[in-house]
């Protein structure tokens, strides 16, 4: 749902079964200091909005109860208290792997900390970085309007948005600190008393003076105070801690010690966020081991349903350098004429970049290969134009200034030790060649995350082009693979069982690229039914690149296809053909034909397409996906409802009363934390000037209503203020109390909803029966290529009939497990799938409210699908209607499809839905 200005993605889907991006953005474009911005063009992945979700109900939670309670309740696990920082303080972590994009995701967090948690809108962040690279690259990128990091804070703050480094902070002026959300992004180091320059932060500082005049008794007691104790130190350390910024920490693991916390705790943070993508997870205060608090996590399972990144990684290894060197170039070569030809039928331009990691230098070691050694191989071995290759190493940074996405670019070979680790990004980075073997696993996983990146982050036609690829010296495969595996762990975020199934071989680059142009036959057709006609309807549903690599061939009554079938080729073909069922076994011959796989043998390449039917609902002759939209009229009058109950719900706070909501002691000092946090940021700026449709206008703002018109919502929240007022409170309270207040018109909002959309589905059915159809021309393929989960199983228990390798979300003990046991040692399941709730390649049916997954997909023997959801004995009653919409899917499948919900460990009624006579699998 779109928030404000924000532009979010939701997901549909198109008639051939793939998700297709919808955009939903006001029609108020967002200003940035003066200048407009159109609607920005990008769009959040599903697992980015899903970790900003779950940062925001942490937050609400908190508000609620503190930061410690909040996230024992929302995570189920242990709270680790920040060293030095006040108790209370919210301290979390994100984890998101390398390439998923924490930088946008931490721009995006500032919004939602001040409205959920800060209340207030001028919020000021000091934005930690581990190096003076980043730092550069992340205030470039903030300050750049058209970029969408700070697109991210103009959708919360509008122009009201300044970026600065801490040298610039030190003259930074009272107007600017409070007039909007002030964004300081600074290294740790530079806080460091122990540095000239750190110890600026500390001294008085006349250009900061007026920050500091018209402060409460409670303010300056707060600061440290001058030498004659008559006034607080001007200085910014207690400018900071005047305004209790929000901590944002990049690559949180760079700044773990008791002396980092200890720097921070000196600016009193409102709260902590740490950002990164291996977080300390080893606690032990008395060696100063401090875990973080993990939230929430992001797996590589995600990154790579989003196509945000190259997967697998290709090895190849060789015990002589100059071999590996040369391999090496030879996959650069080979991967740019698949690129040249990729560009002429996409139009997208790619440059495939090599990065050598060389030795550092050493006296005691002169046959180090150092760069200066590579570099001359490069040019005078093989013949490498010298304009192609760029250093970046120590002080030579020869691509500084330099874009090499431009396609006049000529680099094609970077050179370096270990430096692209700092805040170097360059998604046409497909070839990573270590010449040593003696490279340790730290320096191969300092820069393995830059081969990573896709671009655009969109699969490419040529499979080649997916993939990542590695050349190292070594003797030993293995041991070059396990380091390869480790640096995707340590370095890039990696889960180690992730890791392990991304590490393979590599063949032969050139019969690869070469075999992209070579036509391959398909068994020919004995199905009368595929017809010329037919099939051109088929082909006619297929992406352009796709559509144009497949043909029919009318007299053998074969279907041809030129170049290797990738796996959404073939996905898309079983998708548009699904009303000719026979063709199903004929395209995937030729998918495995065309990647000569043996299909002969029980692979996974030979595995059947796991197609699942979905639920449509027939709408003007057309079957549509069924959702929201078929119940639900758009706009919704909003200000036909009553507003009564915000009166009966909102009740001004009493201060006397804040801090004594949680009984327990830890619990009193955590919400006390909270109010005295909000307090103190509230007194910062007296704001002047509320008026009642001012106070509107700042409440409609701040609450979400993608399905409602402005003007509705206006007129819903004037009538609530319009009765507050009659009820005898005074405007002055409401706008005291205008963040509580918007909490309790949001929950009332949200209510009414409810019972709008509970009202409007239970309708649907009894009139609409028998318009339902379930249909794989809807139809989901589940493939391990986008199979996304937050964790895989890393139980004891082997299963054998998972249809992908890992598995996704499923904890090694309970119902739900023994329900998966079960399932996997049916003799009728030939696979099964864990579906895994709220990624956007799982399968749904629509509730109400929102999307339903159930837990278990499994395709039987004889080709039905079996959808099953366990629910324990407490909650089956409440899972009626889950119930309902599953028989209603399996029902309007013509018994092609089955819905099972077990209970209470009755396994035995997967079999009676089956048609089992027997109890006994």
């Amino acid at each position: 749902m779109a928030r404000g200005s924000f532009m979010a993605r939701a997901v549909q889907w198109g008639r051939n079964g793939w998700p297709r991006q919808v955009l939903f953005s006001s029609k108020s474009p967002i200003k940035s200091r003066g200048r407009e911005l159109g609607a920005a063009n990008f769009t959040l992945k599903a697992y980015q909005a899903r970790l900003l979700d779950a940062f925001r109900d942490y937050l609400s939670l908190a508000n609620r109860c503190g930061g410690a309670t909040a996230f024992v309740r929302y995570t189920g696990l242990p709270y680790r208290q920040a060293p030095h920082v006040a108790e209370g303080t919210p301290y979390v972590c994100l984890r998101v792997p390398t390439g998923g994009g924490k930088t946008l995701l931490a721009a995006h967090t500032v919004g939602i900390a001040a409205r959920a948690f800060l209340c207030v809108p001028n919020p000021m962040v000091l934005w930690l970085v581990p190096s003076t690279p980043i730092l550069e690259q992340t205030v470039a990128a903030l300050k750049n309007w058209e970029h969408p990091y700070h697109t991210a804070l103009a959708r919360d703050f509008g122009q009201n948005v300044l970026i600065l480094t801490r040298g610039e902070a030190l003259s930074l002026s009272r107007a600017d600190a409070e007039g909007g959300a002030c964004i300081i992004v600074a290294t740790i180091q530079s806080f460091r008393r122990d540095d000239k320059e750190g110890l600026k932060v500390y001294a008085d500082n006349g250009a900061l003076m007026d920050h500091f005049s018209g402060l409460s008794q409670d303010q300056r007691a707060r600061l440290d105070q001058a030498g004659d104790a008559t006034r607080p130190i001007a200085s910014f350390s207690n400018l900071l801690r005047l305004h209790r910024p929000m901590v944002i920490v990049d690559e949180a693991h760079n700044a773990r010690t008791s002396l980092s916390f200890d720097t921070l705790a000196r600016f009193e943070p409102s709260l902590v966020l740490e950002i990164t993508a291996t977080p300390r997870t080893a606690h032990d205060p008395s060696r100063d081991i401090h875990a973080s608090n993990i939230l929430h996590s992001v797996s590589a399972a995600d990154l790579k349903a989003e196509q945000m990144i190259k997967l697998p990684i290709r090895l190849t290894t060789d015990r002589d350098w100059r071999k590996t060197v040369g391999a090496a170039l030879d996959c650069r070569h080979w991967l740019e004429q698949a690129a040249q030809a990729e560009c002429a039928e996409t139009g997208e331009y790619i440059r495939p970049i090599l990065l050598f990691q060389a030795q550092a230098n050493s006296r005691a070691d002169p046959h180090r290969i150092t760069v200066d050694v590579l570099r001359s191989h490069l040019i005078g071995d093989k013949c490498v134009p010298e304009e192609q290759i760029a250093v970046v190493t120590g002080n030579r940074t020869e691509i500084d200034k330099v874009d090499l996405n431009a396609p006049d670019c000529p680099i094609r070979h970077i050179i370096t030790v270990q430096k692209l680790k700092e805040g170097w990004d360059c998604p046409f980075a497909y070839v990573l060649c270590s010449v040593a073997e003696q490279t340790s696993r730290t320096a191969i996983e300092q820069i393995l995350g830059r081969v990573l990146r896709m671009p655009q982050a969109r699969l490419k036609q040529r499979d080649a082009l997916n993939r990542a690829y590695a050349y190292v010296a070594s003797a030993s495969f293995d041991a070059a693979a396990q380091r390869l595996r480790d640096g995707l762990v340590e370095g890039a975020g990696f889960n180690r069982l992730e890791a392990d199934g991304v590490i393979s071989a590599q063949g032969n680059p050139g019969f690869d690229m070469a075999a992209h142009d070579t036509s391959h036959i398909s068994d020919a057709i004995d199905d009368a039914a595929v017809t010329a006609e037919a099939l051109a309807d088929v082909f006619e549903q297929l992406p352009t690149p796709i559509r144009s690599r497949v043909s029919f061939d009318p007299e053998a009554r074969t279907i041809v296809y030129k170049g290797q079938m990738s796996r959404e080729g073939r996905n898309l073909l079983h998708l548009a053909s699904a009303k000719l069922p026979r063709l199903e076994r004929v395209i995937d011959r030729l998918y495995a034909r065309s990647n000569n796989f043996q299909t002969s043998a029980a692979t996974g390449e030979a595995r059947p397409t796991f197609i699942v039917p979905r639920l449509g609902i027939w709408k003007q002759g057309r079957l549509e996906l069924f959702d929201q939209d078929h119940f639900l009229g758009l706009p919704w009058r909003l200000d036909a409802c009553d507003p009564a109950p915000i009166v009966e719900r909102f009740r001004a706070v009493d201060e006397r009363q804040s801090g004594q909501i949680d009984v327990t002691d830890s619990g009193k000092v955590e919400i006390r934390f909270v109010r005295h946090m909000q307090g103190a940021l509230s007194g910062v700026t007296q704001e002047h000037g509320w008026t009642l449709p001012r106070l509107v206008h700042w409440l409609d703002r701040g609450i979400p209503h993608a399905d409602v018109t402005k003007p509705s919502a206006v007129r819903f929240i004037s009538a609530a203020l319009e009765a507050l007022v009659v009820s005898g409170i005074e405007l002055d309270v409401l706008v005291r109390d205008r963040y509580e207040l918007r909490k309790v018109i949001a929950g009332v909002i949200g209510e009414l909803r409810e019972d709008r959309e509970h009202t409007a589905y239970d309708a649907l059915f009894p009139v609409n029966a028998e318009d339902f159809a379930t249909s794989a021309e809807l139809g989901l393929i589940l493939d391990e290529a986008n199979y996304a989960y937050n964790q895989p199983y890393a139980g004891g228990t082997a299963f054998n009939k998972h249809y992908t390798p890992l598995i996704g979300d499923l904890k090694p003990e309970g119902e739900e497990f023994d329900c998966a046991i079960y399932i996997d040692r049916h003799k009728d399941v030939r696979y099964w799938i864990r579906n895994v709730e709220r990624k956007h390649t799982s399968f749904w049916l629509q509730l109400s409210g929102g999307k339903f997954y159930p837990d278990f997909i499994a395709m039987l023997r004889d080709d039905r699908i079996l959808v099953i959801e366990y629910k324990g004995g407490d909650r089956y009653d409440q899972a009626a209607p889950k119930r309902r919409i599953g028989q209603l899917w399996a029902d309007a499948s013509d018994g092609r499809c089955l819905f099972c919900m077990p209970t209470g460990r009755d396994f035995l009624s997967i079999n009676r839905v089956i048609g089992w006579q027997v109890n006994d699998p």
